[in-house]
């Protein structure tokens, strides 16, 4: 998987798209008959579609960035879907708040560059009040919310029996999920240190600080960098660090990043 390349067009799609408009936007006709009863109008239907055909397409191509934990229970990977003209119809971004065995998500849909759509998975309120909430919010050609819905369950897997109902309009947005993908912000690659798990190796990657995201890679190779880094760890600390890598799935569903080249910036 060429993850540069990926990464390069996302950058190129979002951020300077020379594409047109979508064809279908939201208005904000779409009727409530009761707090248990959503409606949605003709355009959200179409604009729905879509969505779903993004969701359904088989043929997307995808990259995944860098895992990433923070010590006090953070953590954030995105995963990139590029379809047959180098455009990115999806982002996929999965994260967990600090002290909390959750597991949430934003999804972003893009129609030629564009943001039309996000769905978030969050769960809201703590102890007997928390529940889980999924909030779908729809955007105009200047990429704008226009309509927010949102429902609620206990339990995440109830919230496919519920219904939706209006909700305030609220923006979800992907500037961390690009940071996570071009390794910015909180998200360097700078180096930190070594840690030994018998049989494996690990190269420990992240923002210059103790209590910052961090990334572990597995080493397949010691090369000169690698062992230059392991002669004197300290002197190294804080290096930035060009990391390519490839993600394998191993036992249990357990993910590795495994490392296949490094130089410095």
């Amino acid at each position: 998987m060429n993850f540069k390349f990926i990464f390069f067009s996302l950058l190129t799609l979002l951020l300077h798209s020379c594409g047109g408009t979508p064809e279908t936007i939201i208005t904000e006709d779409a009727i409530y008959l009761d707090e248990n009863t959503y409606t949605p109008n003709s355009e959200e239907i179409e604009f729905e579609k879509i969505i779903s055909d993004i969701d359904q397409n088989d043929s997307l191509r995808y990259g995944q960035s860098l895992s990433y934990t923070r010590p006090d229970g953070a953590s954030v990977f995105v995963k990139i879907y590029v379809n047959d003209s180098n455009y990115t119809v999806k982002l996929f971004e999965e994260y967990t708040s600090p002290k909390s065995p959750s597991i949430n998500s934003n999804t972003f849909y893009f129609d030629e560059g564009h943001l039309i759509a996000t769905r978030e998975l969050f769960e809201e309120g703590k102890g007997s009040e928390g529940h889980f909430v999924e909030r779908v919010t729809y955007y105009n050609e200047k990429e704008k919310p226009i309509l927010t819905k949102r429902k609620v369950a206990y339990y995440e897997e109830e919230l496919i029996y519920e219904s939706f109902t209006s909700a305030e309009k609220v923006a979800c947005s992907y500037k961390r999920a690009m940071q996570v993908v071009n390794q910015e912000g909180e998200y360097e690659t700078n180096f930190i240190e070594f840690i030994h798990e018998d049989p494996y190796l690990y190269l420990i990657v992240g923002e210059n600080k103790k209590d910052g995201y961090y990334s572990s890679l597995v080493v397949q190779m010691m090369t000169s960098l690698i062992t230059k880094f392991q002669s004197d760890p300290e002197k190294y600390f804080g290096t930035p660090l060009v990391i390519n890598y490839e993600t394998l799935n191993g036992e249990q569903g357990y993910e590795y990043q495994i490392l296949m080249g490094v130089s410095e910036k």
